[in-house]
């Protein structure tokens, strides 16, 4: 892409072209119009040079002494493990490379931003640290800025001399009263061995819950739950207290949370069945106002609304909407309420001939009210390889990608992949299914139509290259909503054209899609050499590969080539109770990673109905059925929020679609989804505060929602807050506590905890994975010191991206445009001049000794070549010709 550094100057082509096409228009012969054009050309050529056009390369360089940046972490989370090991690792580098030693102290760790800030492609980056990131970027977002630029990261991780422990509680902090809650004590270790620990959960005071439990050796981090209510409105306390002989410091033992309990906000239910499941558990859970139609509020629907968090439909029958209702729905949306509208016999797609279909109200919904043709409930990716090497010999007398499509028509057939949508791409130098079209593989037809699809691929794509079927793959993936599962299936040679960095960063793209990757190698002994199957220390790269994926990866061989026929269950986990019932479906989580499914659990939850949508462009799917029907899709209409709950009420008129979705665990989608259409359930009036708990010498923003008239004004510790306004009715300050305890901000609590480097102790679970990511390795000091400079050599290679300018270019171009116009009009002048003279002969042969003399050639000149023209000079002195002429002929007639 050509970027330019003094744009502004472009805006002088308007008049350049301008003024060329008025002289252009004026000009008179062909002359005249080609100076015009090729001036004007080379005036619009100088501006752009003017403007100085400039691209940026991908330059490969190689540095003999590379630079070495060694970033020592000596905040207090490192108090854990042996000291002074930068400063030795420093020293010991110091007469090696070219090294810059940076270092971290104090309460917090800003490990991410130190990679990114020294990650450019040129130096080699030394971590020495636990790997803990809990300021500013995250590890991960650091290392990849490291992958994206090519810089190696390794780490060193000292001894660890102690053992400690620490204990945070997780939830909401804005609760509605007297609902149950769910809150989260986490423990977490510095080292991996067994350990025991007891907590005390106390409220306000009360202990309420104490508990041991055992965390099992290589476990470092353990969560457990339970439930309570808040009684009273206001400011609450929860504090956990830790215990164990394992623990060595008291500085994280205990963990506060400030609860804020407000009112139950308003929900109004439109429902013909009061006495339904769904209107209970909203009634147990917020102030419902349940009305038979909206119709029921006659002129004043809109005055129902602006006291209302949240409108849930109920299976609304489209002819009971008006066309003002949809407007006023479409109002309140559009300026931040909740909208949940919960399917069954007369919504969305029934009943036929007066269904939501292409209605005003569809336009509010994530969903069209047509059946979606997608089906399964997990995307199955097969990469085969079908490059040249897959055409050697296994074991048994087949060749390799003859055992490749043995093994994915076994995964085709397998009873695990039974509810599963199969699209296959093929390694080589290209692919020979770009399109990415999925199989049901529960409909035999389709499931054959596939396995005949691969029983006809051939060897011949060339070299193996895995980052081009990645490619291929994702913008598939991209637009798909199963869980993707991507199974690799090949003989292991992946490095004919790609490094393993470019291989692991193609592969870490599926990550963002969740997927699982399984990689079956089946190469043969014979075949396994270095720089091709495995580096120059015998790690085999597709299974370093699957070691170092970002996601879930599984890596199996058959060292003989043979086909290879897993346990999937084993390898991968259970598959999520597959319904037998063909008049039930299971409900499946689609998005794991949305607000309303966190720590939900539909195990085990069936519905026997639900309505046939198709998600917009734009929602989010969150809950399908086993056949991959959407079940909750949601989205953002304006500032609020939308969702479609496309199966009914649980008890559905006697249907009974979903009554398994109202008792738990299911029913905790519904208060889920509910509290998420809601967003903010605080009443809009007054002054709301906002402000997460936050750990002592952390930043924290607070915010302030003033929906009364005039300025808030708040006070911490007698001390009045200096607020900015952020938008109108909303203001921000932000706070830093030095101390533990819960501070009082006008009756708000906020709860300083002890500081957050104790929270994260111990070596990062992912650490290792994150630095093979950049082609580092994780060392002890001792292995520092003895492989580090063989492992990474004397000399790095690096790709830097330079800037590239044009100005030469275009200059040359404009003085070429000059030079060959002069050229062509010079030749042309001669052309002309050469014609002239064969004229003058001619007319001197016919009548000798009565022309005048010929005029020399050199002496010719253009002295202006706007207004003079070749042509009509010439013509005038033919004509003197023909007139002198003539009177010579009168003259030898008179003589006669």
């Amino acid at each position: 892409m050509v970027h330019f550094d003094m744009p502004y100057i472009l805006i002088l082509l308007i008049p350049a072209v301008l003024i060329g096409i008025y002289f252009f228009r004026k000009a008179i012969g062909r002359k005249q119009k080609l100076l015009v054009s090729s001036r004007a050309i080379i005036a619009v050529i100088l501006i752009i040079a003017l403007a100085n056009p400039i691209s940026f390369m991908t330059v490969t360089r190689t540095d003999v002494n590379p630079d070495l940046i060694l970033i020592a972490d000596n905040t207090s989370s490192m108090s854990y493990f042996s000291s002074g090991v930068g400063q030795s690792l420093y020293d010991y580098f110091s007469d090696k490379f070219q090294i810059k030693y940076d270092t971290l102290a104090g309460n917090t760790t800003a490990l991410g931003e130190k990679v990114a800030q020294y990650a450019d492609g040129k130096n080699q980056i030394i971590l020495v640290s636990d790997g803990n990131s809990n300021y500013g970027k995250t590890l991960e977002e650091g290392i990849d800025v490291a992958v994206q630029t090519n810089t190696t990261v390794s780490a060193v991780v000292p001894t660890r001399e102690r053992n400690d422990l620490s204990i945070e509680l997780i939830g909401d902090k804005s609760v509605i009263y007297s609902n149950v809650q769910e809150f989260g004590v986490t423990v977490r270790q510095a080292g991996t061995s067994a350990v025991t620990y007891t907590y005390v959960i106390k409220q306000n005071n009360n202990t309420i819950l104490n508990e041991t439990i055992t965390m099992e050796e290589g476990e470092q981090e353990k969560t457990t739950y339970f439930q309570t209510r808040f009684m009273y409105l206001g400011a609450h306390t929860l504090e956990a207290t830790l215990t164990s002989t394992a623990d060595t410091d008291a500085i994280n033992n205990v963990y506060k949370k400030s609860v804020y309990a407000i009112e139950k906000p308003n929900v109004i239910v439109i429902t013909d069945e009061p006495g339904a499941s769904l209107t209970q558990v909203a009634g147990s859970l917020y102030n419902v106002t349940v009305v038979g139609n909206l119709s029921d509020f006659g002129g004043n629907l809109g005055s129902a609304l602006a006291v209302t968090k949240t409108v849930i439909l109920d299976d609304v029958y489209i002819g009971n909407m008006t066309e003002e209702d949809v407007a006023l729905l479409k109002e309140y949306v559009s300026e931040g309420g909740g909208l949940m509208v919960v399917g069954g016999k007369t919504s969305f797609d029934y009943p036929v001939g007066h269904s939501y279909v292409d209605s005003s109200f569809e336009k509010l919904l994530p969903v069209v009210s047509v059946p979606s043709d997608w089906e399964g409930i997990q995307d199955v990716y097969l990469f085969l390889d079908v490059s040249d090497s897959a055409s050697a010999w296994g074991s048994n007398n087949e060749t390799i990608l003859s055992n490749i499509k043995k093994t994915a028509v076994n995964i085709i057939e397998s009873d695990y992949f039974k509810e599963a949508n199969v699209t296959y791409f093929t390694i080589g130098d290209q692919s020979r299914n770009d399109t990415g079209e999925f199989y049901f593989v529960g409909n035999p037809r389709e499931a054959e139509t596939l396995k005949k699809e691969l029983e006809d691929l051939k060897t011949g794509d060339g070299q193996t290259d895995l980052v081009h079927t990645f490619d291929n793959a994702m913008p598939i993936m991209e637009n798909r909503s199963g869980q993707p599962l991507v199974i690799i299936i090949s003989d292991g040679n992946l490095l004919n054209q790609r490094t393993y960095n470019e291989l692991l960063r193609a592969a870490n793209q599926a990550d963002k899609y969740g997927a699982t990757m399984l990689f079956m190698n089946t190469y043969t002994n014979g075949s396994k050499r270095p720089n091709q199957f495995n580096d120059s220390r015998g790690n085999i790269y597709a299974k370093s590969l699957m070691r170092n994926y970002k996601g879930d990866g599984v890596y199996i061989e058959s060292n003989s080539g043979l086909p290879i026929f897993p346990n999937f269950s084993q390898m991968l986990g259970e598959s999520e109770n597959p319904n037998e019932n063909v008049t039930t479906a299971s409900l499946y989580v689609s998005n794991p990673k949305h607000f309303i499914i966190q720590g939900l659990n539909l195990s085990g939850t069936n519905v026997s109905g639900y309505n046939g949508v198709t998600p917009k462009a734009g929602s989010d799917k969150l809950v399908i059925a086993s056949d991959g029907s959407p079940v909750l899709t949601v989205w953002r209409y304006g500032l609020g929020r939308v969702a479609a709950l496309t199966t009914d009420n649980g008890v559905g008129n006697g249907n009974y679609w979903a009554s398994e979705l109202y008792t738990a665990p299911g029913s905790k989608l519904i208060s889920a989804t509910t509290n998420w259409v809601m967003a903010d359930p605080n009443k809009e009036s007054g002054l709301v505060i906002d402000c997460p708990d936050t750990y002592v010498g952390l930043p924290v923003t607070l915010r302030v929602h003033m929906y009364d008239e005039g300025v808030p004004v708040l006070t911490l510790d007698g001390q009045k807050l200096l607020l900015t306004m952020e938008s109108e009715g909303v203001y921000v300050t932000e706070l830093m506590f030095n101390q533990t305890g819960t501070y009082n901000i006008s009756g708000y609590p906020v709860t300083v905890n002890y500081p957050v480097e104790f929270r994260d102790i111990g070596v990062y679970p992912d650490l290792r994975k994150l630095v093979e990511s950049t082609g580092g390795n994780i060392y002890t000091v001792e292995q520092a010191k003895a492989l580090y400079i063989k492992n990474n050599g004397d000399k790095t290679t690096y790709q830097t991206r330079e800037a590239v300018s044009f100005n030469v270019y275009l200059l040359l171009l404009a003085l070429i445009i000059f030079l060959a116009e002069v050229i062509y009009r010079r030749v042309v002048e001669i052309r002309e001049l050469k014609q002239l003279h064969e004229e003058y002969d001619r007319r001197e042969k016919e009548s000798p000794g009565s022309m005048p003399p010929r005029p020399d050639m050199s002496q010719f000149r253009r002295q202006n070549d706007m207004v003079a023209d070749a042509k009509g000079d010439a013509q005038k002195f033919l004509a003197k010709m023909k007139d002198k002429t003539k009177k010579a002929d009168k003259a030898n007639k008179k003589n006669k």
